[in-house]
C-alpha cells in the first residue's frame, strides 16, 4: 500500500470542485495562467529559446517566436487538462479524443501479441485514459518517479484510470514476467538518460541527443509488437490518437532499428506540429565530447 502524504490530499480537494465547471471555463484560468508563466514568471524560457533555436536552425526569429508563445499556450492548457481529468467521468468525454488507425493496436491485442506502444512528450498524453479502458489486456504506463510525493502519487493515480502505474526502475521485472501473459505497456520514450546510461546517440532535431534503450531490449525480449502513438492536439479541448506500427516483431530487427525509429518518426511529428513538443526539458544537456576519453 503506498502512502499518501498530506499534500497529495491537499491537491485533491484543491481540484475536486473542477468537475462542477465545464472544461470551456478552466480555459479561461489556463489564459491567466500562460500570461503568468510566459510573460510575467517566463519559465524556462531561456531553456525553451536555446531547444527551439538549435532545433530549427532554418527559422527566423518570428517563427521561433511564434511557436514559443503557442507552446506556453499548449503547456498551460495541458496543465489545466490534466488536473481536470483527475475528477471527470471518462465515458462522457470520450468524444474528445479522436482515434485514428487503431486497429493497428486492437489486432495483436486480440491475438494475444505483447504490444509495446512508444510516444515522446508531444500533445497531452492524459488523453489516452479517454479510450484506455476500452482495450481488453493488462495494461500497464511506464512512469519516472517524481521527487515530489504528494505530485508523484496524484499523477500515478491520475493515470491509473488508464493502466496500471509501473515505476520505470521495475519495468524489466514486471513485464519480463508477464510473458504468460499478454500485456499492453505504454513508454514516453524520449526521456534524457542519467550519464551512466549512455550507451546511444542519434541525431534529433538537428542534435547530437543520448537516448534510453530499456524500451528495445524489453521489446525484443518479450518479441512484442511496437506502436508508435502521435497523441495531437486538432483544437482546444480535443486530441487525435494516431497509433502507427513501427515493427511487428521487435526480436527480429536489428540492433537500435527500434530506438532510431522511434526517434525518426518523432521528429516527423514535431515538425508538423513544432508547438505540441514538452521544449522546457533540458534534453540536450549532454554531448558526446563530454563522454570521450
Amino acid at each position: 500500500m503506498h502512502f499518501k502524504s498530506l499534500g497529495y490530499y491537499i491537491l485533491k480537494l484543491l481540484t475536486w470542485p473542477m468537475q462542477l465547471f465545464p472544461l470551456k471555463f478552466h480555459y479561461l484560468i489556463s489564459d491567466v495562467l500562460y500570461v503568468l508563466i510566459y510573460r510575467i514568471v517566463k519559465y524556462r524560457i531561456n531553456v525553451v529559446r536555446t531547444n527551439l533555436t538549435n532545433s530549427f536552425p532554418d527559422k527566423n526569429l518570428s517563427e521561433l517566436k511564434e511557436i514559443e508563445k503557442a507552446f506556453y499556450h499548449g503547456f498551460s492548457d495541458m496543465f489545466i487538462e490534466t488536473l481536470y481529468f483527475t475528477h471527470i467521468n471518462i465515458c462522457k468525454h470520450n468524444k474528445r479524443l479522436k482515434l485514428i488507425n487503431v486497429e493497428n493496436l486492437t489486432n495483436p491485442i486480440s491475438q494475444g501479441r505483447n504490444v509495446i506502444v512508444v510516444a515522446g512528450h508531444f500533445g497531452n498524453w492524459e488523453f489516452m485514459q479517454l479510450f484506455a479502458k476500452k482495450i481488453e489486456t493488462n495494461k500497464y504506463f511506464i512512469y519516472k518517479k517524481l521527487n515530489n510525493k504528494a505530485f508523484d502519487r496524484f499523477y500515478s493515480d491520475l493515470r491509473s484510470r488508464a493502466a496500471k502505474p509501473l515505476e520505470m526502475k521495475e519495468t524489466a521485472r514486471v513485464l519480463l514476467s508477464k510473458s504468460n501473459h499478454p500485456f499492453t505497456a505504454y513508454f514516453i520514450s524520449d526521456q534524457r538518460p542519467v550519464p551512466e546510461e549512455i550507451k546511444h546517440w542519434v541525431t534529433f532535431m538537428n542534435q547530437e541527443t543520448p537516448v534510453l534503450l530499456g524500451t528495445e531490449k524489453i521489446a525484443k525480449k518479450t518479441n512484442a509488437v511496437v506502436v508508435y502513438l502521435e497523441v495531437k492536439k486538432i483544437k482546444r479541448g480535443y486530441h487525435q490518437a494516431t497509433f502507427t506500427t513501427l515493427c511487428e516483431s521487435a526480436s527480429k530487427t536489428a540492433t537500435h532499428e527500434i530506438t532510431d525509429r522511434f526517434f525518426e518518426m518523432l521528429e516527423q511529428s514535431i515538425n508538423k506540429s513544432p508547438d505540441q513538443y514538452f521544449w522546457t526539458h533540458k534534453r540536450w544537456k549532454y554531448k558526446s565530447e563530454m563522454f570521450t576519453n
